[in-house]
Formats: structure tokens, sequence, C-alpha cells
């Protein structure tokens, strides 16, 4: 339980009962009688429990967890009510050098609503289930005198009834793929999100590869633990895939049949939203196209069509369609040429030039549907790691690509693809931020490329007798994960958790150990932040947050 940080007011009130005093008391009333009344106020913890015992962080998800006592049937403006925890362990009373024993605790409670509780308890604690708000708590203590009567004294001040609402939407930089909460065992699959007794909600974590690693999680559990005083509700609706359209405003085929916005509305009801903290747009613009597109151009592979196939993604991710294709084909005088073609498979996305357009459409819609306090807009680190020559990766994504491990994202296409993406993108989303009122929580894109990238050394933790709990790769064992994968909030040793010398991107090998598929290729957790990069963004908020 925690303990506020705030001394009670101490109060001095001896009272002596006037009635027929024993004559063995006598010598004692010369002795000094100093009551003193104190008290601490606290609010439990609300996120970072585990109720079921599994080990993993919970998060429910749910109406009743977001509006805590709300009566059914009650309307919208009904009030939720929180855990208020008063503690006068720290009042005391003596006569002399001799303790007395306190014998009873009158509370009187004040606060919205003109309400007025007065309560008598014979022990030092007292919890109420409290609406938000500021409330006026008065104690007063009795102690028992030996010759009869009581000594009394009492203490007041103003205690906040707070509980901080985080809620977060958006992408899988949001929802934390590629950093499940354990890794996969063997033909077992990785495990999500945990809800506790809740199939459904657990199954849309999962579909969703939602994690508390992901920043919005770290920084609402930084919240909680570092203030006594006031208590945090943390939900997530994020999902891996997402754009601002398919995800935040309409249902994601195969994740979620509503989109993130309307699926916060539900679960917070009327109240307020303290920190909406989001992360879209890299799917508006074909994240996921422009690594496979670049990873499959290669120089080597295919000299004649390489120029092309690039100018087909850099268009794309400008305009959003991904319908562009190549072929080669023969023309004089210069023999074998390749063609720009059109093709039916690939998806028509908003792109950098829609996505102004897009963040407008969220704005608009979150401004009906809830309020919200603070709204903050993650900008997108930069995986390719620059380092302190500016050089950075040499090649990326190479790791496990097919058929021989020649594919990757080399140097060259890097550059590019921070200056018409990565850059571009940022902007936009800066602009957005601008136009409505939003925080933008700037800092990973130059944290993450100051030698942090792709390339960089893996993390490296020591052995901890936890670790032969925890599930491996597709081999089994602790060993393929345990070296260099910790949950943050698990992970106590210090030092642990230094963030400088290494990568903060998971890479695809990494990915393939921690949840799969077997397609490594395939492996969805590419080239997201590893659970030190979502650290990092957690921080860039929690410094932006400070500042506010």
């Amino acid at each position: 339980m925690k303990r506020g940080r705030i001394p009670g007011v101490i109060g001095l009130l001896a009272v002596f009962a006037g009635l027929a005093v024993p004559a063995a008391a006598l010598s004692n009333r010369a002795a000094a009688v100093v009551v003193r009344a104190g008290f601490e106020a606290s609010m439990p913890d609300r996120f970072g429990g585990d109720a079921d015992g599994d080990g993993l962080i919970d998060l429910p998800n749910s109406p009743a967890y977001v509006r805590p006592n709300v009566e059914s049937g009650c309307g919208p403006g009904c009030p939720s009510r929180f855990t208020l925890v008063l503690d006068a362990t720290g009042s005391r009373a003596t006569m002399g050098e001799s303790p007395l024993e306190i014998s009873s605790y009158r509370w009187e409670i004040s606060g919205p609503g003109a309400r007025h509780l007065v309560r008598r308890e014979s022990g030092p604690y007292l919890e109420l289930q409290l609406a938000e708000g500021r409330y006026y708590v008065s104690l007063e203590v009795q102690a028992a005198l030996p010759w009869g009567g009581g000594a009394r004294a009492r203490s007041g001040r103003e205690v906040a009834v707070e509980d901080v609402l985080v809620v977060a939407l958006g992408d899988s930089y949001a929802s934390g793929e590629g950093n499940p909460e354990k890794p996969r065992r063997g033909e077992a699959g990785a495990i999500w999100a945990d809800a506790p007794g809740d199939l459904a909600t657990a199954a849309s974590h999962a579909a969703a590869h939602r994690s508390t690693v992901a920043w919005p999680a770290l920084a609402a559990l930084e919240l909680e633990r570092s203030d006594p005083a006031t208590s945090v509700t943390f939900v997530s609706v994020a999902a891996t895939s997402a754009r601002v359209g398919a995800g935040l405003l309409e249902a994601q085929p195969g994740v979620a049949a509503q989109g993130q916005v309307d699926q916060a509305a539900a679960l917070v009801g009327g109240r307020r939203i303290d920190l909406l903290l989001i992360s879209i747009g890299g799917n508006d613009v074909g994240f996921a196209h422009i690594v496979r597109g670049l990873v499959d151009a290669d120089r080597l592979a295919d000299p004649i069509c390489y120029g092309t196939d690039l100018h087909n993604i850099w268009e794309a991710a400008g305009d959003g369609d991904w319908h562009r294709g190549s072929e080669l084909g023969f023309g004089l005088p210069w023999g074998v040429t390749c063609r720009q073609t059109r093709s039916s498979g690939g998806p028509t996305l908003p792109g950098l030039d829609g996505l102004g357009a897009e963040l407008d459409r969220l704005a608009e819609a979150m401004k009906e549907q809830l309020d919200v306090a603070g709204v903050y807009l993650m900008e997108y680190p930069d995986p390719t790691g620059g380092g302190e020559d500016e050089v950075g990766c040499g090649e990326i994504v190479g790791d496990v690509t097919p058929p021989f491990g020649f594919h990757e994202i080399n140097r060259a296409e890097q550059a590019e693809g921070r200056e018409r993406v990565v850059a571009p993108l940022n902007r936009i989303l800066a602009e957005a931020a601008a136009r409505h009122g939003w925080a933008l929580v700037g800092g990973p894109a130059a944290d993450f490329a100051a030698g942090h990238g792709y390339c960089a050394p893996r993390p490296s933790y020591p052995a901890a007798p936890a670790d032969a709990a925890n599930p491996g790769s597709a081999g089994g064992g602790a060993a393929a994960t345990a070296g260099w994968y910790r949950h943050p909030a698990t992970w106590e040793q210090p030092g642990a958790f230094n963030l400088e010398g290494v990568s903060w991107y998971r890479t695809a090998a990494q990915s393939v150990a921690l949840q799969g598929p077997d397609r490594a290729w395939d492996s969805a957790g590419t080239l997201h932040p590893n659970e030190l990069g979502h650290l990092s963004i957690a921080r860039s908020f929690l410094r932006l947050l400070e500042g506010d």
C-alpha cells in the first residue's frame, strides 16, 4: 500500500475529566500528558497489479475497471468512486515517558457535494470509496487516562482523491508489437497482455499484439509508482497494423469490429481522459510495404529494375498508390530495359500526401466522442542509428531474409528513407499536433539515431534465477531470449536497463525467437522498438509531461 508524502497537521490538545480521581493515580497527574493526532492519505495502485498471480501485469480494459463502483443503471454523469486509505498510525499519546493507548479515532470528511461523513474507529485505519475531488479530513484521537476520563487531540488538512486516466490509441508502436509479455515456447505462441478472467479481452490483446512493454503502459506504470497520493487507471486499445481509417476510426479486419475511438468511448463512458497517448501515421504511409519493398529491391539480384523499384516505393509512400510494379522489356538502342507496370494486388493508402487530412478526421472524431484533457502524439524514431560518426548501419533487415540472405536495406536506401519518409512523416505529425493543440512527444527520432539503431549491439542482461521460467524460441528453453530480453517492469537489478551503447530496435531474428512465425522474413515484430526503445520513448513522454 502506498503512503502519502504530505504529512498531516499535528494537533496538541489534552482534555482531562474533572471527576473523582483514584488516590493511587494522584502521583501520575503531575506528569505531562501529550497527545498528537496525525494521519497520512494514500490511494492503492490500480495499474500494475497481478490479480491472478500469473506473473503478468493485468490489463483489464473493461468499463468496470475504468469506472469503478458505478452502480448499474447509473446515468452518464454518475461519478466513479475510488479507494482512499487514511492511516493514523502516526498518532501518539504519552504521559511523561510512558505511552498511553489511543482508544478511538474519530474521522470527519467533507468534500464534493457538501458530503459530510463521520466515522469512529477503534483502529487507526479507515478505507473509503469516494468520487474524485478535494476533501477536508479531520481526525480526533482520544487516549484513556489512568485515573479516568481522556485526553484528545485533533488535526486536519485537505486531501485530494485523484485517479489519472491514461488511454493509449494507435498502431504497433503503441501496442507493443515485437515485445510480448512472455516469448513463445516451442510451438506455443507468445503471450500478450493479460486480462484475468476475461477471455474475450485476452483474445483482443492477442489479436492486437498488445503488451505492457509498450511505451504508453511503461509511462502509466511510472506515474502510478511515483506518486502514492494518486492512482492511475490505464487502458490500451492500440493494435498492430492500425491506420487512422481502418483502426482508429473504423473497424480493423481481423483485429477489432469497432474503431479504437469507439472502443475508448465505450470503456470510459462519460469519464474524462487525463492523458491520451497516440502513435499513428506509419501504416498510413505504408510502413510494412516500404520495408518489404526496400528488402526486395536489390542492385545485385535485379540490377536492371532496381532503380524503377526504388522509384515506385518513394512515389507510393507519397501518394499511397501501391499498385505500381516493374517488368523487364526490350527496346532499342539499349536492349533489355525495365518499365513501370500496374497491378491489382497492392493497397491504396492515404500516403504522406493524405495523412494530414486523416489526422484532421481523427481530431474531429475524438472531439465529438471523447472528453480529453491532453493529447500526446508520438513522433517516429529512426531505425538506422546514425551514431557519433553519423554513418549508421551498413545494412538492416538482412539477418534472416530469404533465400540466401543478400536482400537487405543498404545504407543508401536508409538515407533516402530518412529523407523521403521518416522526416516528412514526423513533420506532418508535428503540424497536425500544432493545428489541434496536441503535444508532440519529440525526441525519439534523434535519440534512436544516436547509435541505437537496428545494427547496434543487442542488450545483454545478467542471468537471474527467474530465467529458468522464461520461455525461449522455437527450440524451447530460456537461453534463446533470456540474455537479451526483459520486461522493464519486472527486472529490478540495478544497471540492468542501461540504455547506452545498445540497439533500441527489434531485429527480424529476435522477433522470430520472441513471437514467430516460423517463416522468419514475415516476422511482424521486425523494425519495432525493443523494450529499451519503449522505455526511452516513455521517458521522453514523462519529461514532456513534467514540463507541462
